[in-house]
């Protein structure tokens, strides 16, 4: 049983976006969604509602949650009832995830949390795999354009559609395979750790994020220190040094011929976080309604019709400044006592954990990465981990 526990939840992280219901003109749910809901309604009749004492991040979790209604409850704007609905689901979304690892904690499931390492390191390698074909077999993803996605050209995005997000939870599988090798007892053998790490970091090369890069550097670090060890940190500097260099070969051969402006995101980032803040000042309290980022960029004029109907539109480019324009000071401060209740519990024991959140904060300045659905599971389920 456990084992299909685990093939289950580990495809369903790895299938992305490939599987995927259309909700409104840019939403939709994705088999990890259905897995999870699935994974919630079995649990919740298995306990009979009689889940555990959640523990501290869970309960913060639940703060933030509740501030997220209560924004969008009196949000400024003038949504329609879809629209409306459509944000809402959002916040569902999140609560479905912080559920789901509640359960996994009040072991719903038995023995499953043991194995949770296990779920996200064979997603991650999978997932690794998947880019690099969808690297070599479909570098242009032009063809995507009509959906709203961006028409990356020889990036690895594998079945997120997106290199940053793939970049962020490449990195975050390093982290927990080289864990996983490090432990008392170790899941591979130092040859097939060797190949494994250099499958998952090819990907993450060959992804071209800048983002990730600076990611698996800060996360690296953070590793290397709290492991209190000088060869993991020059180990991950002279890898980050081969990530630049690979970034060179990229825009010298790969975006300069083909006119691929790689300035462009830059400015882009740049635009969304003036967005952000725009949004913000128009309701410095409580926001303008968790999730409800599009329809506020739409109602104040703050884009034009092609970026309202991207995907980009959905959220800012910076997870922090999410919070803040969506629910105001008052759900920044109830999400920030998550991410510190985060790390509390991860304090001098589950050193991947604070590698991961370390290199995601730094990440989720260009892109919202701390709510991207596969990486929320990852920190919420490997918080709850018993394995230090």
């Amino acid at each position: 049983m456990t084992l299909s526990l685990i093939s289950i939840l580990a495809l369903a992280i790895a299938a992305g976006q490939l599987i995927r219901v259309p909700i409104g003109t840019q939403g939709g749910i994705t088999i990890l969604d259905i897995t999870a809901s699935l994974f919630c309604f079995w649990g919740l009749l298995k306990l009979k509602l009689r889940l555990h004492k959640p523990p501290p991040q869970i309960i913060a979790a639940l703060f933030f949650i509740l501030i997220a209604i209560i924004s969008l409850v009196f949000t400024p704007l003038h949504p329609r009832i879809e629209e409306y609905m459509i944000s809402f689901s959002y916040t569902a979304r999140f609560l479905l995830y912080v559920l789901f690892a509640w359960l996994v904690f009040s072991n719903a499931f038995g023995d499953f949390k043991k194995y949770l390492t296990k779920v996200f390191l064979l997603s991650g390698i999978s997932f690794a795999i998947l880019g690099l074909l969808q690297f070599i077999f479909f570098p242009s993803l032009s063809f995507l354009s009509i959906s709203g996605w961006d028409p990356h050209y020889f990036r690895t995005v594998s079945t997120f559609l997106d290199p940053n997000f793939a970049g962020a939870f490449l990195t975050l599988t390093l982290i927990l395979l080289t864990q996983s090798h490090l432990g008392d007892s170790p899941g591979t053998t130092p040859k097939v750790f060797i190949i494994l790490f250099s499958i998952i970091y090819l990907a993450l090369l060959t992804t071209f994020s800048r983002s990730s890069y600076l990611m698996f550097l800060v996360s690296g670090l953070t590793f290397s220190f709290l492991k209190k060890s000088k060869a993991f940190a020059f180990t991950t500097i002279m890898l980050f040094s081969l990530l630049l260099a690979g970034f060179q070969i990229y825009a010298n051969l790969v975006a300069e011929p083909r006119n691929i402006d790689r300035e462009q995101s830059a400015s882009s980032r740049l635009n969304t976080w003036q967005q952000g803040i725009t949004l913000f000042q128009k309701s410095p309290v409580l926001g303008i309604g968790y999730n409800a980022y599009r329809y506020g960029i739409k109602e104040y004029r703050l884009g034009d019709r092609q970026f309202l109907e991207s995907h980009g539109a959905s959220s800012n480019d910076s997870s922090l400044l999410f919070v803040l324009s969506t629910t105001g000071i008052l759900g920044l401060l109830t999400y920030l006592y998550f991410l510190w209740n985060l790390l509390k519990s991860s304090a001098g024991k589950n050193f991947y954990l604070t590698a991961g959140l370390a290199g995601l904060l730094v990440h989720s300045f260009f892109a919202n990465s701390l709510f991207y659905p596969p990486i929320l599971a990852w920190i919420l389920l490997i918080s709850i981990n018993p394995k230090k």
